[in-house]
């Protein structure tokens, strides 16, 4: 395959480029590169080349575990530029058994992008520790660990991922600091006569797991945080060399908790949109780089869990079919960061964090996952149940290559 006159963003700027793939493999970058007389020839006058996107922080449908939900999982990936995704292990039935864990991982092998599992750390009660060494050794890519639960296990969790060279992945969140909590503690709440989940629930947490992670030298990601206070904890152990990393969403750069207003569950996320002044400082603090890894926080649930009252909706939202195009939109079109920033927050350093060394750039030697991307055309979001229903959004992905195979045309 040959994909010709492509935009690319790299340290001299945005050149144009032919790159031309064998066997699932970059093996050139050029100027006039000529194909093959079997090859195939894209021409991508007018489109970004980038590295396929790779999104730490996914879910299947409803949290369900089935051929159909990994399938959809699939499709949507594509259409969202993500080439590669980590999913959750928080769905039913349990990841408890090596045995399980390859019955998921073959019929994810067989999924069109590449997807990769995490590993429970412990039980549904969290009070008793998985056989994580034998998950791990048989596939699972990192481990998913709530900080709120037995800290004992969360620092058995860190010592495994440390031995096993595995990241940790830590959902930051202290419940018994809310009243089962339904949206960002402020204004809003207060209007709609809501709980409210506070940003203490949030912050606590990231101390005690940026300092347990410090001790332990463990490779921990902070899964989903949502305030500034959270980024700036996380900011003060990275200067004492921490393998520390912070994950972000989209949503929380793009939206706030107005969006809850007229009790729209659809804006029922977790953790919850805060407020305005709080979306503005995390989008300063990534301009500022303290933001490592941007996330879809893709967690679709049906209709049937949504269309309720807001107290009963469950959390969650649907978004990774349009995860590069809300990047492009909220963030590069606004001048917040360009193509290479987020080529770093949503390739390379997610690519770093798994130990993939042959994703996550365009270089010679790296996988063919690469995504075509037009940043002209524009759309109006038609679906009713969107957290971005009735807006334009900016920017298409048009096609995607995943081991040097066509897959989105």
């Amino acid at each position: 395959m040959l994909i010709k006159n492509a935009l690319v963003s790299t340290q001299e700027g945005v050149l144009r480029h032919d790159v031309l793939i064998k066997e699932g493999k970059i093996v050139a970058i050029g100027k006039a590169l000529d194909a093959a007389a079997n090859d195939e020839v894209i021409n991508a006058d007018g489109l970004y080349l980038l590295p396929g996107l790779i999104d730490l922080n996914v879910r299947f449908s409803n949290s369900c575990l089935n051929q159909e939900y990994i399938d959809k999982l699939s499709n949507s990936c594509l259409k969202g530029g993500v080439t590669t995704a980590v999913v959750m292990s928080d769905f039913s039935p349990r990841l408890e058994s090596a045995t399980l864990l390859e019955l998921v991982k073959f019929k994810i092998d067989q999924a069109k992008v590449n997807l990769h599992m995490s590993a429970p750390l412990a039980d549904e009660k969290e009070d008793q520790l998985h056989n994580i060494a034998t998950l791990l050794n048989n596939g699972a890519a990192a481990i998913l660990a709530d900080s709120h639960r037995n800290a004992n296990l969360l620092r058995r969790g860190m010592q495994y991922a440390t031995m096993k060279k595995r990241p940790l992945f830590v959902q930051c969140y202290e419940p018994n600091l809310d009243d089962n909590g339904l949206m960002n503690d402020g204004v809003i709440a207060s209007k709609l006569g809501l709980s409210g989940i506070s940003k203490i629930s949030e912050t606590a947490e990231v101390a005690k797991v940026a300092e347990m992670a410090h001790s332990y030298g463990a490779r921990v990601v902070l899964k989903s945080l949502s305030t500034k206070r959270s980024l700036d904890i996380a900011k003060s152990h990275k200067a004492l060399k921490s393998d520390l990393y912070t994950e972000v969403s989209i949503h929380h750069l793009s939206k706030n908790d107005t969006s809850c207003d007229g009790f729209n569950t659809y804006a029922k996320l977790m953790p919850p949109l805060r407020e305005e002044e709080e979306r503005k400082a995390l989008i300063q603090a990534l301009k500022e780089g303290l933001v490592d890894i941007l996330t879809s926080a893709h967690s679709p649930k049906s209709i049937l869990y949504k269309d309720v009252a807001f107290e009963d909706a469950a959390f969650g939202i649907g978004s990774i079919e349009e995860f590069l195009t809300l990047a492009h939109t909220f963030l590069i079109k606004n001048g917040v960061i360009d193509f290479r920033e987020l080529i770093r927050i949503c390739c390379v350093n997610p690519a770093h964090i798994l130990g993939l060394s042959s994703k996550g750039a365009i270089e010679v030697g790296y996988d063919a996952d690469l995504v075509l991307f037009d940043p002209k055309e524009s759309y109006e979001v038609s679906n009713k149940h969107s957290l971005y229903y009735g807006e334009t959004l900016y920017g298409k992905v048009k096609k995607v290559v995943v081991a040097g195979k066509l897959l989105l045309n």
